[in-house]
């Protein structure tokens, strides 16, 4: 599916809202783009309705029924509408309910996102500038009304996006604390506050889903926020999940893979949202160019996801032109490969036991990136024995039942590699104590670095069982204003520790340091060879290529209902250039092969969309694809 999610938050100070709207435009608009849905809205950050509403005023400029007019182009186009509500963020409402504001528990202040308030109105404003709301007490109240209005005015059997919904993990404003005693929590407690946030939040979610339900019993419902790794709590109440991650503005083009994948395991749509903005979110003006975003969109159909482009409508209702150019380019190159990722799954032997540390996941996702392997997220409860190697990157944390079965794993030939806190002691090797430094060295032989080099971090001090295959050389002394060495850390001591970097005990290796959070937060060359080198001694690759350059991504499928394989290769090497994170040259790859290990007799093989036969050698579990030379991205499709 290839959705546009069209924001509209619009100044009350703009006049004629929706002047140029027109509705046979719209509508050829979102035929020609190649567009399945398009979200559009009844409530913006302003606090205005785009419709006349008896529960929010509608915005001051607009003098008909701009929501009604949208949905009817949209139908007429033959793709869905579904309906945005803003939660979280509503000037309007913050202005005239203060009550309502969301407060951080410990400081009791008003949670202010971007720029805080300021007194002289002529002060130049360079960022967001939102007070938070609070969905409890009498706020809550309108957001059901809102929503009922909604309901009836409108058919939502295409779904409604409420957003904004997830700001902070406490709230201590008035409403959240006399909730709080009437639950019988502890007011004074942040732990409390904590927990009462989560219950307030689950509520909400299932209440509005109710109320949408109520009126149409299938239509979708999502609460944007809630689709983050590190708050599970909230993915049972999500009819679907949308993955806001713009690339260029935030979070690079390493970001969305691995969340696509742990999304992927609840089996329900998700969708990649990235947008057609330069920067971010609201940008009037700003362009990615079209091959960026048919690589984007490329990107997305390769770890199965559906697809979201963000745009913002200008205030007179015309559709921009650039904007749908660059967008019909991207999803027209879409339409024709989506079917092969529909209904296919990652198939791969490796995977990531995510802990919920962003930096840590990401970087162990960067790493297996680089190195061109498709890879798992395996989350509780999930059966161990498809992966031949898994990885537990620096901080998860493990409960006595998934320790056994951890064990059990490894046991029965499977390889584990583990990082910083994520050892435990069954495994042979114990975590005594974490080091009294700042950070330290690790000497490990490879080819190009026989000297110790910078871990910019700090290990844990280990005893147990194992061989050591890398030494670790603390400094002389942490970086202090007592005592320092020149401009950045310390040089080493010359003799190594008495506690090793890297131990391996039988089919478990660990590294002592938090080496996937250093990747992903410092991108140390030397820190990124140290971690594919002990990978690569544990684990058998079930891909190898040849010829593809370090930012190129290998993605792997399997059919859920037909008899083939998917393999997607990407290339684009993003740069920064000014504060943006670019992919703006897409250069031709040549000679490039890819040997995949499968049980399945290969009987064909052929490229998407062209059709081009592509030429295969079939070994005993093996298949080694020649690739044609492509640039930004080449599907092959093989069949068994």
């Amino acid at each position: 599916m290839k959705c546009v999610h069209l924001d509209f938050h619009t100044s009350p100070d703009i006049p004629n809202i929706g002047e140029h709207f027109n509705k046979e435009e719209f509508t050829k608009a979102i035929r020609d783009s190649h567009i399945d849905s398009m979200t559009v809205f009844a409530k913006c950050h302003h606090g205005y309705t785009y419709y006349p509403s008896k529960v929010a005023p509608m915005h001051p400029g607009l003098s008909f029924n701009l929501l009604k007019e949208q949905i009817e182009a949209i139908h007429d186009a033959g793709a869905k509408a579904p309906i945005y509500i803003t939660v979280g963020w509503s000037k309007n409402d913050a202005d005239n309910h203060p009550e309502w504001h969301h407060k951080d528990f410990v400081s009791n202040e008003t949670i202010y996102i971007g720029a805080i308030p300021c007194d002289d109105p002529n002060t130049p404003l360079d960022h967001p500038a939102w007070t938070t709301l609070c969905p409890v007490g009498d706020y809550f109240k309108h957001l059901e009304e809102i929503t009922h209005e909604i309901c009836r005015e409108f058919d939502v059997s295409d779904g409604i996006f409420y957003d904004i919904c997830f700001i902070s993990d406490n709230c201590g404003c008035d409403a959240c604390k006399k909730g709080m005693l009437e639950m019988g929590f502890d007011v004074t407690s942040l732990e409390d506050a904590k927990k009462y946030y989560i219950i307030k939040r689950i509520e909400m979610m299932k209440r509005l889903t109710g109320i949408v339900h109520s009126y149409c019993k299938d239509a979708p419902v999502f609460y944007n926020g809630g689709a983050e790794t590190d708050r599970p709590q909230y993915h049972p109440y999500q009819t679907h999940y949308e993955l806001e991650d713009l690339p260029t503005g935030s979070g690079g083009y390493d970001l969305m893979p691995i969340r696509a994948k742990y999304f992927e395991k609840y089996g329900k749509r998700y969708l990649g949202m990235t947008g057609k903005f330069h920067h971010s979110w609201g940008e009037f003006g700003g362009f990615k160019s079209k091959e960026a975003l048919r690589y984007e969109c490329a990107d997305m159909v390769s770890v199965g996801a559906s697809i979201s482009v963000g745009d913002h409508l200008h205030p007179c209702g015309m559709i921009d032109k650039s904007t749908y150019s660059i967008i019909s380019h991207a999803f027209d190159y879409t339409s024709k490969i989506e079917k092969y990722s529909e209904n296919t799954h990652t198939y791969t032997d490796i995977g990531i036991w995510t802990s919920g540390s962003r930096a840590s996941d990401i970087g162990a996702s960067k790493i297996l990136q680089i190195m061109h392997l498709d890879f798992d997220v395996i989350m509780h409860n999930d059966d161990l024995s498809k992966y031949r190697c898994i990885i537990l990157p620096d901080r998860v944390v493990l409960d006595k039942a998934d320790k056994e079965r951890l064990i059990s794993y490894t046991a029965n030939g499977g390889k584990l590699i583990a990082s910083y806190e994520s050892i435990f002691d069954e495994t042979g090797i114990k975590k005594i104590r974490k080091s009294e430094y700042d950070m330290d060295y690790i000497e490990y032989p490879m080819e190009d670095f026989s000297t110790p080099f910078l871990s910019y971090s700090s290990a844990y001090v280990t005893e147990g069982e194992g061989e050591h295959l890398a030494k670790i050389y603390e400094p002389y002394f942490s970086r202090t204003w007592g005592h320092f060495c020149g401009h950045k850390n310390t040089p080493n001591k010359t003799e190594p520790a008495s506690y090793p970097a890297l131990i391996q005990n039988g089919n478990v290796t660990y590294f002592a340091h938090p080496i996937f959070e250093v990747y992903n937060n410092i991108g140390s060359y030397v820190v990124e060879q140290y971690i594919i080198k002990v990978i690569e001694s544990v684990y058998d690759k079930y891909i190898t290529s040849q010829n593809l350059p370090s930012c190129a991504r290998v993605r792997f499928r399997k059919s859920d209902d037909d008899s083939f394989y998917a393999l997607h290769i990407l290339y684009a090497p993003p740069v920064n250039r000014g504060n943006a994170c670019l992919i703006p040259d897409f250069p031709t790859l040549h000679d490039v092969k890819v040997t995949v290990r499968t049980d399945k007799i290969i009987t064909g093989a052929f490229c998407v969309p062209s059709g081009e036969a592509v030429d295969f050698e079939q070994g005993e579990g093996y298949v080694t694809v020649s690739v044609s030379p492509f640039n930004l991205h080449r599907l092959i499709i093989l069949e068994y």
